[in-house]
């Protein structure tokens, strides 16, 4: 194998990762690799977003997690104390957390240079870089920014019901607004399912 073939593989840090749930505990790395095809990595602290695009993003996740799509969260805390860290995580969706004592969290902060907050880097599972201007994405496309993302990994995982994966998550879903909506969920699973496999098919073509 030439050395140049190494260069181009990219860095598999998510093996080395302690990731933890809002329950305070910690996530296996196999399961995120069997359940996830996209991880999204959101670089912010405490009381930042950027024209509410970040709460925004809160009710998408929640939403498209209602209907199964891969794809999970990683908050990397950008905070200056840890008490700003745990106040920051609480405020936000049901997704995951690095610690904000984690070595890790400055690795990552100058492995994809991050010079501001909030930032959203796309990547996957194998740590491929699928976007690093998430915030631009979402404030172009809104939801149909994570279905893009979706279609451009290798693979779709197949479906899983969100009841048997709560222990992952935690119990609270505060920004999950489909189950109060007064459409039939069979309605929003299908809008859904059908803009992903239309964009999967263009992807393909």
């Amino acid at each position: 194998m030439e050395p140049t073939d190494l260069q181009l593989k990219p860095y598999k840090w998510l093996n080395e990762a302690a990731i933890f749930n809002k329950n305070d505990e910690q996530i296996p790395i196999e399961w995120l690799e069997t359940n996830a095809d996209v991880i999204v990595l959101l670089f912010t602290s405490c009381g930042v977003d950027k024209d509410g695009i970040i709460e925004k993003f809160y009710e998408i996740y929640e939403n498209v997690k209602f209907v199964n799509l891969p794809i999970e969260v990683i908050f990397v805390p950008m905070d200056e104390t840890e008490e700003d860290f745990n106040h920051a995580y609480e405020r936000q969706a049901n997704w995951f957390t690095l610690k904000y004592s984690d070595p890790l969290v400055v690795v990552l902060k100058y492995m994809y240079g991050i010079t501001c907050v909030p930032t959203l880097v796309v990547i996957k599972v194998d740590g491929t870089i699928i976007s690093n201007q998430g915030i631009l994405d979402l404030e172009k496309y809104g939801k149909n920014a994570v279905i893009t993302w979706i279609s451009r990994s290798a693979s779709i995982k197949s479906s899983r019901k969100l009841s048997k994966e709560l222990t992952m998550y935690g119990d609270k879903w505060n920004y999950m607004t489909v189950l109060q909506s007064k459409a039939p969920k069979g309605d929003y699973h299908r809008k859904f399912s059908t803009a992903l496999n239309d964009a999967l098919s263009k992807s393909s073509e």
